[in-house]
């Protein structure tokens, strides 16, 4: 992992790598690290699991099965980001 200091990852560093880790592009020693943090560090394990139902979640879902409120539901959340603004609501703690 390119970039990435010392013998223990930050959750910083795990969270900048982790799509890298999901896809299988992480080998050796990098992923037994990263591995290591996940099995000390309970806040990247649900970021882990957040990404792993993210993708799953997506791979299902069809432009039919969302709905009018949703689609604009979504392009509020995009403007207000777009804008700088707090996204309104709930949303990804990560």
């Amino acid at each position: 992992m390119s970039g990435l200091s010392g013998e223990d990852l930050t959750c910083r560093e795990v969270v900048e790598v982790i799509t890298n880790y999901l896809e299988g592009a992480m080998v050796g020693p990098d992923r037994a690290r990263f591995e290591h943090h996940l099995e000390e560090c309970t806040g990247c394990t649900a970021v882990l699991a957040q990404f792993r139902a993210t993708i799953e979640a997506t791979g299902l879902l069809t432009e039919s099965a969302v709905t009018a409120d949703q689609r604009e539901a979504m392009r509020e959340v995009f403007r207000r980001w777009h804008e700088g603004a707090a996204p309104a609501g709930p949303g990804p703690q990560i």
